[in-house]
């Protein structure tokens, strides 16, 4: 299926002229129909009566979605709609996402902490590869990887997949070194019949760190508020393989 025939509501990231202007930039130059609801404005089941074939929550927190409107994102979830978490303040538990406490967390491919769960690299996390992705996101293309500025600590769900990982960067020179520990960075999973994942990190500074400009050429991508970005082809094609990931299988390609 054609990226312009898929509908995706993507809610959080603040607004579209400030974090939320790098996913919504990137969704837009790659062709998917949008819905986007702000972080600060409420999601109520009213608003999902449209049938989208994905939907993307990054730091938008819990309290922000409806009682009802959680229970209908399940339903949709189970029925074949995929959904994406993407990490941040707003997100898992967080500082303010409290899904742990939420109708949403049993859709997860992975369970969420009870208390704060967010870890800030100062000197960088290191991204790990764990197993091709399907459809195709190999191994290979981390070998040159960027180094990430945070995430959020979760525990993956029995039969979910991890995907990636990560390791803190220990900088102590003249010796640079890994953390002994590493973490789930994504995963994913099922809930009926949607797909499910979760990436840890964020997709705007400041967490994503130089994920924003992996990738030798730049390429200037717009966004719904009219301001235009450079970003790297590596981080366009992360994008894409992150929603790919969570649709259904007669929508890939």
């Amino acid at each position: 299926m054609k990226n312009n025939k898929i509908f995706i509501l993507y809610c959080g990231d603040d607004n579209l002229r400030h974090a939320a202007r790098y996913l919504y930039g990137v969704l837009n130059h790659l062709g998917y129909r949008l819905d986007y609801v702000p972080s600060r404005r409420s999601l109520t089941d009213r608003q999902l009566h449209k049938h989208y074939d994905a939907i993307i929550l990054s730091d938008y927190p819990s309290v922000r979605i409806s009682r009802a409107a959680q229970e209908k994102l399940v339903k949709m979830v189970d029925n074949g709609t995929g959904l994406l978490m993407i990490g941040g303040w707003g997100s898992f538990h967080g500082y303010d996402g409290n899904y742990d406490h939420s109708k949403l967390a049993k859709v997860l491919p992975v369970r969420c902490l009870a208390r704060d769960d967010r870890v800030n690299c100062s000197q960088g996390g290191v991204i790990l590869p764990k197993r091709d992705w399907d459809p195709g996101f190999s191994c290979a293309r981390f070998k040159k990887g960027p180094l990430i500025g945070g995430y959020n600590k979760v525990v993956p769900r029995p039969g979910s997949k991890l995907l990636l990982a990560i390791r803190d960067l220990q900088v102590n020179l003249p010796k640079i070194s890994l953390s002994k520990k590493e973490y789930p960075l994504l995963v994913a999973g099922c809930s009926g019949k949607g797909r499910t994942a979760c990436y840890m990190s964020d997709l705007a500074p400041h967490w994503a760190g130089g994920l924003v400009d992996w990738g030798q050429r730049k390429i200037k991508i717009e966004n719904a508020a009219g301001y235009f970005m450079e970003v790297g082809q590596e981080y366009i094609k992360f994008v894409q393989a992150l929603i790919t990931l969570v649709l259904a299988k007669d929508q890939h390609g």
